[in-house]
Order: C-alpha cells, then sequence, then structure tokens
C-alpha cells in the first residue's frame, strides 16, 4: 500500500512538470570546510554543477531566473528545507531557472574562484541551450542573497568573462553587512543562549578570521569592502554599483519575535541589512527598488516558525514576484 501511495505521489509530482524540461549536471567534490580549531570541525564539500529548467520547447525563453547555491538541490523536495522554489510560477511566464552551485558548504565567496565558477558555468549553460543573455534576474535566500550581490559586483568591476546582462537582484532575509553580522556572533557567542545560536556565532568569527585574517575591532575597512552593503561605510561608494538594476528585498520585521525575544534587539536581525540597502539604493536615485516588510497581527496567536528568519521566503507571493519580473523584462 505504501509503494502504492508512492508511486502515486510521483506521478502527481512529475505530471505537474512534464511541460518542462529539466537537466541536472553535478560533479561531488572532495575535501570539507573547517568552520573550528577541533579536529572534527569539519563540513564535508557537496556537489559542484547545474539544475536548469526550461520551458517546453515551442515557447520562446525570454529570461533566465538564477540561484547561487552551495549545494545540489532537490527539486521533489518542496519543504522548507529547500528555501528556493518558484519554478512553478516562472515557467508559464518564459522564464528557464537555474541553480548553479560550488560545493562549497556556506559559500560566502570568500575565494574568487567560487565566483569564476559561477561565471564560467553560466556562460557556458547560455551558450549551450541557446538562451538569451537579457532579462537575468538573481534570486537569493539568506547567504544566497548575499552571494547574489557578490556575484553582480564582480560583474560590474569588469571581471567576468562575458559580461551578463543582469536585470534584478531579488535577496530575501540576506546577512550583507559583515560589519554587523560579525558583532552579532560575538553576542551569539557571549549569550551562549541556544546551541544553534552558539553555533552560528564561533562559525562566523573562526570563517571570518580565517579569511579575512582581522576583526571590525583592528581593520573594519576589509569588513566593509567584502560587504555588498554596510551601515558602517562612510563612504558608501557601493550602492551605485546596484543603481541601474530593479530591486526587492524581503524582510520579516517583528517586535513580538526577534526585537522583543530574550537576548535579541534589531541588530540580531537581518532587517537592519535588508532596510538600509533599500534606503540606499533611493537614496542614489534607484527608482525600482523597495522593500518588502512582513510582520505578524498583533491579534493573532504566535507561531513558532517565524523565529526563523529562514521562514521569510515561505512569506513571498511567487506568483506576484515573477509577475514583477516580468513587468520588468525587456
Amino acid at each position: 500500500m505504501k509503494k502504492l501511495a508512492c508511486a502515486v505521489f510521483f506521478l502527481f509530482i512529475f505530471s505537474g512538470i512534464k511541460s518542462q524540461q529539466t537537466v541536472e549536471k553535478y560533479t561531488k567534490r572532495e575535501g570539507s570546510l573547517r568552520y573550528g580549531a577541533g579536529p572534527k570541525d569539519l563540513i564535508p564539500y557537496g556537489s559542484q554543477g547545474y539544475t536548469l529548467i526550461l520551458p517546453e520547447k515551442n515557447i520562446a525563453v525570454k529570461g533566465i531566473i538564477l540561484m547561487l547555491e552551495d549545494d545540489r538541490i532537490t527539486l521533489l523536495d518542496t519543504t522548507e528545507s529547500q528555501h528556493i522554489h518558484i519554478d512553478r510560477e516562472a515557467i508559464p511566464k518564459g522564464f528557464a531557472v537555474l541553480y548553479i552551485s560550488t560545493g562549497i558548504p556556506v559559500d560566502l565567496y570568500f575565494s574568487a574562484a567560487s565566483l569564476q565558477y559561477v561565471d564560467t558555468v553560466l556562460a557556458k549553460v547560455l551558450d549551450y541551450y541557446k538562451l538569451p543573455n537579457r532579462n537575468i534576474f538573481l534570486l537569493g535566500a539568506m547567504v544566497s542573497g548575499h552571494r547574489a550581490l557578490k556575484y553582480f559586483e564582480y560583474c560590474k568591476n569588469g571581471k567576468s568573462s562575458f559580461n551578463p546582462d543582469i536585470t534584478g537582484i531579488v535577496v530575501t532575509e540576506s546577512a550583507i553587512d559583515w560589519v554587523r553580522m560579525w558583532y552579532e556572533a560575538q553576542k551569539q557567542v557571549r549569550d551562549n543562549m541556544t546551541p544553534t545560536q552558539n553555533f552560528e556565532g564561533n562559525f562566523i568569527t573562526y570563517i571570518f578570521k580565517e579569511n579575512l585574517k582581522t576583526t571590525p575591532v583592528t581593520h573594519i575597512d576589509d569588513y566593509i569592502k567584502f560587504s555588498p552593503y554596510s551601515y558602517f561605510d562612510i563612504k558608501m561608494t557601493k550602492p551605485k554599483l546596484y543603481a541601474s538594476l530593479a530591486i526587492r528585498a524581503y524582510t520579516f520585521a517583528d517586535t513580538r519575535y526577534w526585537f522583543s525575544a530574550q537576548g535579541k534587539g534589531i541588530y540580531d536581525s537581518n532587517y537592519p541589512d535588508m532596510s538600509g540597502f533599500i534606503n540606499e539604493q533611493k537614496l542614489v536615485g534607484n527608482k525600482k527598488a523597495a522593500l518588502i516588510v512582513f510582520h505578524s497581527n498583533p491579534d493573532d496567536p504566535p507561531k513558532n516558525e517565524l523565529r526563523r528568519q529562514s521562514s521569510t521566503w515561505d512569506l513571498v507571493d511567487k506568483k506576484e514576484l515573477v509577475n514583477w519580473m516580468d513587468s520588468q523584462s525587456k
């Protein structure tokens, strides 16, 4: 009976996507990421490669929605562990959906090799599948949002091998101010309120020390340079890099959760990064930048899942988002 139920389930899933073509090409990477000084403080590398979802052959591709990941995605997993699923809304509008993974856990693109890999794979995919180099939208939740902005910065600084025509960027609950995030990490370790927060705090502290060799206390400019946006950047030159883009930032800000929880304040969430980034875009004249803030109804009972910043993507109206991308396309 269980086998029959599974067969019916997969038949239903594939019947819903039979009008689209899916290509998956990955290679398992050897090695591991060290996140601490302990002998077991290692995370094995994942798979590098890409997943490409195309509309059926009689539909012309008008653009591409690109997600930059750290491991192979599972298309059939639509649970909260897979934060970005947009193909059901994108395919009918003529957008191809592309996921590129470096295989490096929590890849923040410290290494130029990761950016070069993304650039090379994107160029090859566009060429091999005869996809248009236009109407490319970078979409990222959490760490993927940081990657999206770093890749655009890489291209804008003339380092891309083919100069992709990126039209817009969508970030969802992404930490992009690494000065703020470093101080949040110190508080997480100092307070030691939950194992998860303690782990994240130690993780951020360690990998930034290993890669930047400094702290914001001693060399704040190194952290500002690495950050796509930072409140502490007194020169504020980076916003101009993104001023031509259509941009959306989604965040969950609620005093009943993040700003009133024990040990938490406004700077212990990603809201300052999202709101600050969009505010700076408006200051440099970007009229296509918008901040979307979610909050709970004070009359509703609290829901524990909203305490997780990663759940913000679940609140996004995907159909409306793709319609917005369509309206921004050339």
